[in-house]
């Protein structure tokens, strides 16, 4: 199973992703009775699975659990552990899987007489896709990206990328020389894991402030980075500040790639960033609230207290709250990326992405 070989209709409209079989009408249910959604998902992810690959488990498991006798009452299981997972999930891989998997769910075959037969299989083919095609996918990236890799080039990267720290890992045991700049990741700090990682590998690595970015670009030969997911557009969501690592990277004429599985291609086509799927209940990222605005200022007061911190040598940092007021993710626009590294084949433009995107979830 893969986004290349799941081309079954996708049910619904728009970017809804609910389950319709054509053995009947849906029924409205919940997950199996003491099958506990996000805790199985939470431990998929502690097994180090990517968000796409650990939705995907967790339907799965859904399905082992399930003691549906019929296609549609596990469709309704299988939609209801989904919805569970994207409303809950701020991760885009995880809608991004869901989709996957439920066009690949709606493209079994079969009745009452061979229900058994029909699960049976999909659960087979949904592990054997999860751990064996969708590492295979990240190797593929890999070998493919490591060739533009060259003696003395230095790379760029942002955040924390499987992907791209196999590819340099690959590139290293190539013999290839070449230094790489890690941005901080704020607020995360999630350079500091690629940091670790290459380093432990024997890779020269540095690392820089996220406002350092347009400091170092000049000495750098090409930026990489991974994907949270690959949109209609052929632009990418990613961790937050590969936007403006996109714009710096294009305003100084360096190649901007971006390395994405394609099971992580998404059925959205964001217009802005803040067209981008979040949870429910989480509103706008950095909006003015009446909250805020009712709320005094205190010039003077902070003024002073901010002079007494300095002098005290206390560094000033966001406060927790500060924090979670601000995005986790951003749209890349997809004509700031060169190319796109997938496992379907040579690197494709950011046109070819959308193109085949648009035609595969209009199939």
């Amino acid at each position: 199973m893969s986004v290349a070989t799941a081309r079954p209709p996708i049910a619904g409209a728009g970017s809804s992703t609910s389950v319709h079989h054509r053995a009947g009408p849906s029924r409205k249910t919940g997950p199996p009775a003491g099958f506990e959604v996000l805790s199985v998902y939470q431990a998929a992810l502690a097994a180090d699975l990517p968000a796409p690959i650990a939705a995907i488990m967790t339907l799965v498991s859904l399905m082992e659990a399930s003691s549906s006798t019929t296609m549609t009452g596990l469709a309704s299981e299988v939609n209801a552990g989904t919805e569970i997972l994207q409303d809950n999930q701020a991760n885009l891989g995880v809608r991004a899987g869901c989709q996957l998997w439920e066009r690949f769910f709606a493209s079994s075959g079969g009745g009452p007489e061979d229900f058994a037969t029909v699960k049976k299989s999909l659960i087979n083919q949904g592990k054997q896709f999860c751990h064996v095609t969708a590492p295979a996918c990240r190797e593929k990236i890999a070998t493919l990206a490591a060739d533009f890799l060259v003696d003395g080039c230095t790379v760029l990267t942002h955040g924390f990328s499987r992907t791209v720290i196999l590819t340099l890992l690959k590139a290293h045991k190539q013999s290839k020389r070449f230094n790489v700049y890690i941005t901080e990741g704020r607020p995360s700090g999630m350079g500091m894991r690629t940091h670790n990682v290459l380093t432990k590998a024997g890779i020269p690595c540095v690392v820089v402030l996220d406002s350092a970015v347009s400091y170092v670009m000049d000495r750098c030969s090409m930026v990489l980075v991974g994907a949270e997911a690959v949109v209609e557009s052929g632009g990418i969501v990613s961790y937050i500040g590969t936007y403006q690592l996109a714009l710096v990277a294009r305003a100084m004429q360096k190649p901007f790639y971006a390395l994405a599985e394609s099971y992580k291609f998404l059925r959205h086509y964001p217009l802005s960033q803040t067209d981008i799927p979040r949870p429910k209940h989480t509103g706008i990222p950095l909006l003015f609230t009446h909250d805020i605005l009712r709320t005094p200022s205190k010039p003077d007061s902070a003024m002073d207290e901010a002079k007494s911190r300095v002098s005290k040598d206390v560094r000033v940092e966001m406060t927790e709250g500060m924090e979670e007021q601000n995005p986790l993710v951003d749209v890349t626009a997809p004509e700031l990326i060169d190319f796109i590294f997938t496992d379907l084949g040579a690197p494709l433009s950011p046109t070819s992405v959308s193109q085949y995107l648009v035609a595969q979830f209009a199939s």
